[in-house]
């Protein structure tokens, strides 16, 4: 059975070990001024998100890398099933530090080189490190900040996008990137506003910390933990 509307993340398991990968792909090619490197990494980043969710056999497959890496979870697998939303507020944080240690680590080091890179570059390497200092600061915003606090995060995000402005403009002074410091400050908001929006069930299993994420209904949302309920409980 299909958990329709559910999608699984790639805070944990192999799929975070994917984002690592493809942020050392980043950070070689910010190193090495080299596009292929940086394709590959936003590949590898795409490619560690999951796709779908189902339950077979008494079996949760999560399903990866555009589908092609399947993640089987057998019932006596799953020890702990939990639920945090706007009603049930809790930090991802807390569940997943691997993947803020990745994303904090990230922020770091693109903050510290992007100030070392010399000025007469194509503004597409700024613009690229730029993405990497949203996309990183806005990740971190929403997994420190509890779901439902939508105000306190694009407050936040919207001072992400004044930072990046600056960053830009420290950089390139030219009125034709305008248009780019506008794609940053939406890329910001809608990052932040989009894990708002979101109910996440955290599985706590034998081979790791798993999570699954919906925006559907709420009705649907309660079908699908109620069916890993009934596959966890079947012997």
């Amino acid at each position: 059975m299909k958990l329709k509307g559910i999608r699984p993340s790639n805070f944990g398991g192999v799929p975070l070990l994917i984002v690592i990968l493809a942020f050392v792909f980043m950070i070689g090619g910010t190193e090495l001024l080299s596009w292929w490197m940086l394709i590959i990494g936003w590949v590898l980043i795409f490619a560690s998100g999951g796709i779908s969710a189902e339950i077979k056999n008494d079996t949760l497959i999560l399903r990866y890398g555009f589908g092609l890496l399947p993640i089987k979870l057998k019932a006596e697998d799953i020890e702990e099933v939990l639920v945090l939303n706007r009603l049930e507020k809790g930090v991802l944080l807390r569940y997943f530090p691997g993947i803020g240690a990745a994303y904090m680590g990230m922020l770091i080091y693109v903050l510290c080189r992007y100030f070392t890179f010399p000025g007469n570059l194509l503004p597409g390497y700024y613009f690229g490190a730029l993405g990497m200092i949203v996309i990183s600061s806005s990740v971190l915003i929403s997994l420190a900040i509890p779901p439902g606090k939508t105000r306190h995060k694009l407050l936040t995000a919207g001072f992400i996008f004044v930072v990046s402005a600056f960053l830009l403009g420290f950089k390139v002074r030219a009125v034709d990137l305008i248009p780019i410091v506008v794609v940053l400050g939406m890329i910001a908001l809608w990052t932040v506003y989009d894990m708002d929006i979101q109910d996440y069930i955290v599985l706590k299993t034998r081979k790791g910390k798993y999570l699954l994420t919906s925006n559907a209904p709420r009705n649907k949302v309660e079908k699908a933990i109620k069916a890993v309920m009934e596959a966890l409980s079947d012997d």
